[in-house]
């Protein structure tokens, strides 16, 4: 996993610049991500240094609610409640919070961007400085945005992959129905609708798949009523 870390400069004057040069190259790396927790990693690390603070992100989509630091995936036990609170309630107006993992006078950012199928939060503590200016804000914003977009298309690439999994199998199941229907056709001189028929009732009786009934008739060449009592 590819995690952003604060580089070592010679001269303090240089690192607005070195910042600037890693925050970049992060947003190259969240356009071409395609695994979820690198991405959230590498956006966790670059709004952190945006917004001078530590940032920690929620990622919410169909299958997904992950929470992530610069070190990566954390675990909800891993954050404070105060913080876990912050990132699930609402967002107020200019996105700026009491910092709940500090005194009072503290203050955080909250920031949020949605996506088609995900929504991304970040939360960064910048305590009582008065905080990241608008160009860093918006810095962090379009990082966060970034983020949602990676997060969708990986979402949409895994659904692909997995819908081309989901005919890959349909494709195999009709194969293996159809070889077993002419064992059955060609034993008992029946057309294809009764073969159907007893494989289909076979599978209802038994609450076995139509897929493993037939595969058991292929393998042993018993009968379906005999097969799927087997292991």
């Amino acid at each position: 996993m590819s995690v952003l870390r604060p580089a070592i400069t010679a001269n303090d004057d240089d690192r607005p610049l070195d910042a600037a040069v890693r925050i970049t190259s992060a947003a190259r790396q969240l356009v071409r991500s395609e695994d979820l927790e690198e991405a959230l990693a590498v956006a966790a690390s670059a709004i952190g240094e945006a917004l001078a603070g530590e940032a920690v992100l929620r990622v919410t989509a169909t299958q997904h609610d992950l929470l992530a630091s610069a070190s990566g995936v954390v675990p909800p036990s891993a954050l404070s409640p105060a913080v876990r609170e912050v990132l699930s309630g609402p967002l107020e107006t200019g996105g700026t919070t009491a910092d709940p993992r500090a005194g009072d006078g503290a203050r955080g950012i909250l920031l949020e961007s949605s996506g088609i199928h995900a929504t991304c939060r970040a939360w960064a503590g910048v305590g009582r400085s008065p905080g990241p200016g608008t160009a860093q804000r918006t810095l962090a914003e379009l990082l966060l945005h970034s983020l949602a977009q990676a997060v969708d298309r990986i979402v949409t690439v895994d659904r692909f992959r997995q819908n081309e999994a989901n005919l890959e199998r349909a494709v195999e199941s009709h194969r293996l129905v159809g070889q077993a229907m002419g064992i059955l056709i060609e034993r008992h001189r029946i057309v294809s609708e009764e073969a159907f028929h007893v494989l289909r009732r076979a599978s209802q009786d038994h609450n076995v798949k139509l897929r493993e009934v037939a595969q058991r008739v292929i393998e042993t060449g018993a009968e379906p009523d005999d097969v799927v009592g087997r292991p």
